[in-house]
């Protein structure tokens, strides 16, 4: 038996030295913000090159809003309203429904385009939670006061309510300033905002409906969130003012992608010619 196979032999000596380990290369995360085009682009490369389809950043997404619903909420008696919208903040709202609804939280779905054709991954979760029992009403229909959108504040002591949970599903990062919200958005987004005044906490997905992406302006319909839940990173809307003031507390929940995903796909930040280095 040679001595370095000996049980009593030192693993680790100078005789003896460990294999060498790989160098260290820590995860970084170069970007901090992500504009409307570029949202779209890692959404892309994430299903073409990498087959994770919007099915599935969905799910994980719904799964995030479910938690910090929950969470927000403190007890399955807890009425959990959430507004959902045609695009994808909507199939997120669907899919937390269905997973607060088996979790035994007292869910209420609004559709806020209960008229309009649903589509593709929204279509099939919408499919999915009224199968499984969630209630979808007509956005229009709610009513902050008939519905108890809220616990009174010390303000508004003499008003009954009881405490309840918005989820804002409504528009995401798809709304431009330019053009602003149409009437029927902006009666829908009033009455979120009754609820709000009232005691309800209010959670934004990706975005509070109302805020530009790229620029953070703000449209006079728009949401204020008490939790922002923004996918990948932060969208660059809720990092400016004015639009920062209506996200509250912004959170970036994992949705199965590697913490520097949006680095991996597009690429390094440039970096400043010197003509504008001098400027600033």
């Amino acid at each position: 038996m040679r001595k370095n196979e000996s049980p009593f032999w030192p693993q680790k000596s100078i005789l003896n030295p460990p294999p060498p380990k790989e160098p260290y290369e820590p995860v970084r995360r170069v970007r901090k913000t992500l504009t409307r085009e570029e949202q779209k682009e890692v959404d892309r490369v994430a299903a073409t090159k990498h087959q994770l389809p919007v099915s599935i950043l969905m799910e994980h997404a719904g799964l995030a809003v479910a938690n910090a619903s929950a969470v927000m909420a403190g007890a399955t008696t807890t009425p959990i309203h959430l507004f959902a919208g045609k695009g994808m903040n909507g199939g997120d709202s669907y899919v937390a429904a269905r997973i607060l609804k088996s979790w035994g939280y007292k869910v209420t779905i609004w559709d806020c385009f209960p008229n309009d054709t649903h589509t593709g991954a929204v279509k099939t979760n919408r499919e999915a939670a009224e199968s499984f029992g969630v209630t979808i009403r007509p956005a229009i229909e709610f009513d902050p006061a008939i519905w108890q959108a809220g616990i009174s504040r010390m303000i508004h002591e003499q008003e009954p309510g009881m405490p309840c949970v918005i989820v804002d599903g409504i528009i995401g990062t798809g709304y431009e300033f330019s053009r602003p919200l149409p009437q029927s958005l902006c009666a829908i987004t009033g009455k979120i905002e009754a609820g709000h005044v009232r005691g309800a906490r209010v959670i934004s997905i990706d975005i509070p409906t109302g805020v530009d992406c790229n620029t953070g302006e703000v449209d006079p319909g728009a949401i204020s969130a008490d939790l922002t839940l923004s996918f990948i990173l932060p969208k660059l809307g809720i990092t400016l003012a004015p639009g920062k003031y209506k996200a509250g507390q912004v959170r970036v929940p994992t949705i199965g992608l590697p913490i520097n995903f949006a680095d991996m796909v597009l690429g390094p930040i440039p970096e400043p010619k010197p003509e504008e280095k001098e400027e600033k």
